[in-house]
């Protein structure tokens, strides 16, 4: 058996989910296991089964307990703290630093409860259709949404993401790099250049400093309303557009990723962390962009 954590928000969900995948092609009795999130609540919880219509098979805590001393409740904490460990009857493989590039002897585990983010679609290239089948959104979209979503479809339309809020705080600002305006300046002018007529939709955490910064052609919409356990919503329109703009997000690297149609261009911006590489994260056929 192997069992890989689930753990962080819905694009860092997406991610392990679909090395699940990949990894139960090589070991089918491979379950996952989501109870990080009794002890470390992070954004919205654990969200894949109530957005897509997917029935992972989910380990128990016994099955977790025997295959590695991973527990966050405090008690298993504190005795960790102290160098008391239990005894398991598996290994721990926790992901190699990803600033090395992909690790794809992760996908040769066995008897493994397997830790990590596993950022790049090198994991599951091979699979790819039927990770794209089981992130189909569940719900249908609401009266407004299929409304704008019939608008996007009939436009050369290009989702911008803009993400800020967390990214902008002191714990996450030592670590993240910012998108600046220049990148999205730049950006914008690669895809006017390269695009017919196209039509700008914005997703933003932070809707008003993307339009301060007077980078935007005056027709672009910045979709707003979607918040809590309604976010994911901007991810399904996201994925409809025809050409892409991401952030150094997880989040709007799903968006794109499930909205790849025929000569869809996608730009992400060159540097994802400030101090360490992701060599892996961005398709090779996805356009980078400096940001400086």
């Amino acid at each position: 058996m192997n069992i890989v954590q689930i753990h962080s928000g819905l694009g860092n969900q997406m991610f392990q989910y679909a090395f699940y995948l990949a990894l139960k092609h090589h070991q089918p009795d491979t379950k996952i296991d989501t109870s990080v999130y009794r002890h470390r609540p992070s954004h919205n919880g654990y969200e894949l089964e109530r957005i897509f219509a997917i029935h992972p098979t989910h380990a128990t805590i016994d099955e977790r307990n025997r295959m590695a001393d991973v527990g966050k409740d405090w008690f298993s904490v504190f005795r960790r703290a102290i160098g008391w460990k239990r005894k398991t009857d598996g290994q721990l493989v926790i992901e190699p630093n990803p600033s090395h590039g992909w690790f794809p002897e992760a996908l040769q585990s066995e008897n493994s409860y397997l830790q990590g983010y596993w950022q790049t679609e090198k994991y599951f290239a091979n699979i790819a259709e039927q990770v794209r089948n089981d992130f189909t959104f569940r719900r249908p979209l609401g009266t407004k949404d299929s409304a704008l979503a019939q608008e996007i479809a009939s436009v050369n339309s290009v989702s911008v993401h803009i993400r800020r809020g967390d990214y902008i705080k002191e714990r996450r600002r030592a670590d993240y790099e910012v998108c600046t305006a220049t990148y999205y300046r730049r950006a914008i002018e690669y895809i006017q250049a390269h695009v017919e007529s196209p039509i700008f939709y914005v997703f933003s955490d932070d809707p008003t400093w993307g339009k301060e910064q007077n980078i935007f052609p005056t027709d672009t919409i910045f979709v707003s309303g979607h918040q809590g356990e309604d976010a994911y919503i901007d991810m399904q329109l996201m994925s409809l557009c025809r050409h892409h703009v991401i952030a150094n997000s997880s989040f709007s690297w799903w968006g794109a990723w499930l909205g790849q149609h025929d000569k869809t261009i996608t730009l992400a911006p060159s540097t994802w962390f400030r101090y360490r590489e992701r060599p892996d994260i961005i398709p090779d056929n996805w356009i980078k962009i400096d940001a400086e």
